[in-house]
């Protein structure tokens, strides 16, 4: 095991239990949320870009009986504890970590997935100060032109009409669509708010390869009252492990 101090975390009111570093990059709601957002069925098989500890595969595991998946995570102790992680969640038996670099997929890795998962690092290295804990940092801190190469591993990873989804920074939404633009469509945007009547914060973007190129902007989720408690819809993702539907205004 990893000499990396740790926690043991239950998220989804305890059906996940999660090791994970006590200092850096933890699992949060970004992660149950995009987990809620990959519409998978029984039987299909998944690639987590980028994986961490494998919070968001191991949610969507959770949720979705049988499915296949493969994570994929450049850090080593995060490898590491994910694949514990696996082990520790038994609905989770049907996935698997490869240390591997999320910008350069392997080509056993290409055309093989229904879906694709990714929560990208959301800060460019030139406009942010880097944290002192390195994997924090590798978590947080993307490199001129990384997210460009993290749509080509989902478009490579993907099969025909497969889907890619995306939680990011709500301002940089204009840059993604560019990105996802020559190789994907029906593209849904979901904006996330924090109350009611706040300007997102974070977007989930679901999009499908070789599909016609349109982009909606579906009903956003509201996560908290105006008291701080969660919302009723955001509990039911949140606590109870049901998917993120995305809705029309």
């Amino acid at each position: 095991m990893t000499e990396t101090p740790s926690t043991l975390d239950g998220i989804l009111s305890h059906r996940v239990m999660l090791e994970q570093p006590e200092a850096g990059y933890r699992v949060a709601v970004d992660t149950v949320l995009l987990a809620a957002a990959v519409p998978a069925l029984t039987g299909d098989k998944i690639l987590d870009v980028g994986c961490g500890v494998g919070g968001a595969m191991i949610c969507l595991a959770c949720r979705v009986p049988e499915i296949k998946g493969l994570g994929l995570e450049i850090v080593p102790e995060l490898a590491e504890l994910c694949h514990h992680n696996i082990g520790r969640n038994a609905f989770a038996a049907g996935l698997a970590v490869r240390r591997e670099d999320a910008t350069s997929l392997p080509p056993d890795l290409r055309g093989g997935f229904d879906h694709v998962l990714m929560n990208p690092p959301y800060h460019e290295e030139k406009r942010h100060d880097a944290s002192p804990n390195n994997i924090k940092h590798a978590a947080n801190i993307e490199k001129t032109g990384d997210l460009a190469l993290w749509v080509d591993s989902a478009t490579s990873a993907l099969k025909p009409f497969g889907t890619l989804t995306m939680i990011h920074r709500a301002d940089r939404c204009d840059e993604i669509l560019s990105l996802l633009k020559k190789y994907f469509g029906d593209i849904g945007i979901l904006p996330l708010l924090p109350k009611t009547g706040a300007k997102p914060k974070r977007i989930i973007l679901r999009a499908r390869k070789d599909a016609i190129f349109s982009v909606k902007e579906y009903r956003p989720l509201v996560l908290h009252k105006n008291d701080g408690v969660y919302t009723a819809e955001a509990e039911t993702i949140l606590r109870e492990c049901q998917a993120l539907r995305f809705q029309s205004p």
